[in-house]
């Protein structure tokens, strides 16, 4: 079961996406990305405490801030999250550009400590080749939220996306290594279908970087953001060792 705080987090993005999808849908073009994307709509047992999505870049800065403000600042919006415990929520935007647009919110229960996330918008992308579909049924059902259709990246969008992270040179994120092995693996997205979609040099990059993991790294990184299940599966170093050597196995199919 996933720890109290991460659960809240998660129904809150959850529930800010129905609304968002709301607002957008049918006029602009957007997707969730990142953690939220795998965890909402490819089953990953990773949680994530903040929220990504990528936004068209013919999305004036103004649009979006009026959507988000009047989402955020309703009484709709806040009347669904009480059933949770959230009572309040604090919210202040400190950037607000034409490439990122980025909100933080407080969530309060009661009288105790906030607990902290953010949800950021990039324009980065020409083209959003999004799919569509409702957030995995299972997330719905334990946070009583109505199904809705949302838009986000495919698993091969999402495996390219995630090589290009592992490779980046100025980027050190297990997770990365970690999402890899989960699309591949569980998601079953096929070595040979990517191979086609990305640079070559990318994923040789990807590849050496594999080796510069250390399970220290993945204790610390990593294994806070998992269930307790998988917690256990992990806190053995072995565990680790065997997703560096399939991802690494896969990777290089990719090159033959």
């Amino acid at each position: 079961m996933a720890p109290r705080s991460f659960e809240l987090r998660e129904f809150f993005h959850l529930t800010l996406l129905r609304h968002l999808h709301a607002r957008l849908s049918g006029r602009r073009a957007y997707a969730v990305k990142g953690g939220i994307c795998l965890r909402f709509f490819h089953r990953s047992p990773r949680l994530s405490q903040d929220m990504d999505l990528d936004v068209a870049p013919e999305i004036p800065i103004h649009e979006l801030q009026d959507a988000m403000d009047s989402i955020l600042g309703g009484r709709a919006f806040i009347a669904s999250l009480l059933p949770q415990g959230i009572t309040r929520i604090e919210v202040r935007k400190p950037k607000q550009t034409e490439t990122t647009q980025r909100w933080k919110v407080s969530l309060f229960l009661g009288a105790g400590e906030p607990l902290p996330t953010k949800i950021e918008f990039s324009r980065r992308n020409d083209s959003i080749n999004y799919a569509a579909a409702m957030p995995d049924a299972e997330l719905l059902w334990r946070y009583r939220v109505t199904p809705f259709a949302a838009r986000f990246y495919d698993p091969p969008t999402m495996t390219v996306q995630k090589l290009g992270a592992l490779a980046a040179p100025s980027r050190y994120a297990v997770r990365d290594l970690f999402d890899i092995h989960h699309l591949l693996r569980v998601v079953l997205v096929k070595p040979q279908d990517i191979a086609g979609l990305v640079n070559q040099k990318t994923v040789e990059s990807a590849t050496d970087k594999i080796n510069d993991f250390t399970y220290a790294d993945f204790k610390e990184q990593v294994l806070p953001y998992l269930s307790g299940e998988l917690m256990d599966l992990f806190r053995n170093a072995q565990a680790f060792t065997r997703q560096k050597a399939e991802v690494e196995q896969a990777l290089l199919e990719m090159l033959r």
